[in-house]
């Protein structure tokens, strides 16, 4: 940065410590107010000093332009590190360019499509135990839809149906799923404290190693060659031939195991809730899902032909993100609209503002589906829309999640109008993802 740009002012904001109950109500929410007030480009002084951007020309510069200057290593990532290790989401620099080239050829549309079976198959097992339970009769929404995919991510990960494990993961997701900067979550920096939040975080986290670490040493014993993404990690060779380590093997298969299964069941949450807030949106989508698909299950090969059956998971995704929020550490000075961002500065970009922008979004909070039909995406900006991240450290596992949460719904809306429980508050819960603070309380009765 030049010596004038050195002198530009720090970025407009609120006082030092202003409205930390807001922020801890809902950090999202609060943060779409400041830009309201102060504009694209944010300082708020609160637990720590925060940059938000909510300007898609600069989103695009940390996210793909200048991605090196705009790295990991900060708080957020340092705490979960202690559960993911150096997986893809919290490694860094070239070893994380070593992993992604890596993995990336598992998750090839080739090898991901190959997963559609795998999914339907969960979810028909769900269907029939759905069509057991009294029409009338309420359960959790949410805990269903983590249990489904922790099932499908156990299939198509290990090759091995885990679901036994699925309450002792959720247990430790409640552990790990909030924000980074709470004083539980940063205490795990320091394990070695004898505090309760420590002692039930190790005790969660060494169930979870027993259990990757078990699967990879049943694996290798067998000698059996899948082409599961297990079987994928323990193949894989760098440019000198050498495989993965088991650490490594295990860091990066925790990081999908847990990453991969939460992010597709709050999408799944809200695209449920969306819909049965919305009936008209419902019954257009069931209408094409019965005309394409006449009552069979959708494979990958079905998709391209359910155009609003995407159309209405992008807008979940659009209102609910489910990572909310991406922070990253300024390696040097910056300028942004005018305004110094300096070297070491936390800055923040939020996919959960972007997306309301009203510059690129008629009706922000509308939620309607058709918005993402071809006419009317023409012209908008690409960083506008970044559910998945964007740029070299976009989300690997997009075409997985996509496949997934579509395939879930193509199988489930035609058999089952799903409620929510009037007078259950669904609210969300800003923390690692944007989940549903109090879960979901919803009925299924089968359709006529």
């Amino acid at each position: 940065m030049s010596n004038a740009a050195a002198r530009l002012p720090l970025p407009p904001g609120p006082g030092p410590l202003a409205s930390l109950r807001a922020y801890g109500r809902n950090p999202a929410v609060y943060f779409q107010k400041l830009f309201a007030e102060y504009g694209p480009v944010v300082r708020w002084r609160g637990y720590m000093d925060m940059y938000l951007l909510n300007n898609p020309d600069d989103v695009r510069t940390v996210l793909t332009q200048a991605w090196p200057r705009y790295t990991k290593r900060n708080i957020d990532y340092r705490v979960l590190r202690q559960t993911m290790g150096e997986g893809l989401v919290t490694s860094d620099g070239e070893f994380w360019a070593r992993q992604r080239r890596l993995m990336q050829p598992m998750f090839h549309a080739r090898v991901v499509n190959g997963f559609d079976a795998a999914i339907n198959r969960a979810t028909a097992d769900l269907a029939a135990r759905w069509r057991t339970r009294p029409a009338d009769e309420a359960f959790a929404l949410d805990r269903e839809m983590s249990r489904l995919t922790f099932r499908i991510v156990g299939e198509t990960l290990f090759g091995a149906g885990i679901e036994e494990y699925a309450e002792a993961v959720a247990s430790l997701l409640d552990e790990t799923n909030v924000n980074p900067k709470t004083l539980s979550a940063l205490l795990t920096l320091w394990p070695w404290l004898p505090v309760p939040g420590n002692r039930r975080f190790k005790r969660h986290l060494q169930l979870l190693d027993d259990i990757v670490y078990g699967l990879i040493a049943r694996r290798r014993a067998s000698g059996e060659q899948r082409e599961d993404l297990l079987g994928l990690l323990l193949a894989a060779r760098d440019e000198h031939e050498q495989p993965m380590p088991d650490r490594q093997i295990r860091d990066e298969a925790i990081t999908l195991l847990l990453a991969g299964h939460e992010t597709s069941a709050t999408a799944l949450d809200w695209t449920f809730h969306l819909l049965g807030q919305h009936p008209d949106v419902e019954a257009n989508l069931l209408h094409e899902l019965q005309q394409v698909l006449r009552g069979a299950p959708a494979t990958a090969a079905d998709l391209a032909r359910l155009p609003f059956l995407k159309q209405v998971v992008q807008e979940s995704m659009r209102l609910y993100p489910p990572v909310w929020g991406l922070s990253r550490r300024a390696e040097q000075d910056a300028e942004f609209g005018g305004y110094r961002i300096p070297k070491d500065a936390y800055v923040v970009v939020l996919p959960y503002t972007l997306h309301r922008h009203p510059d690129w979004w008629e009706a922000p909070e509308r939620f309607d589906p058709a918005r993402f039909s071809p006419a009317r995406s023409e012209g908008r900006h690409s960083y506008a829309y970044i559910p998945f991240s964007a740029g070299p450290r976009a989300c690997i596992g997009i075409g997985m999640s996509m496949l997934e949460v579509q395939l879930v719904l193509a199988q489930l809306l035609p058999q089952f109008e799903v409620r929510t429980v009037p007078g259950h508050p669904v609210v969300p819960q800003p923390s690692v993802t944007y989940r549903p603070r109090f879960g979901v309380r919803a009925t299924a009765s089968v359709r006529a």
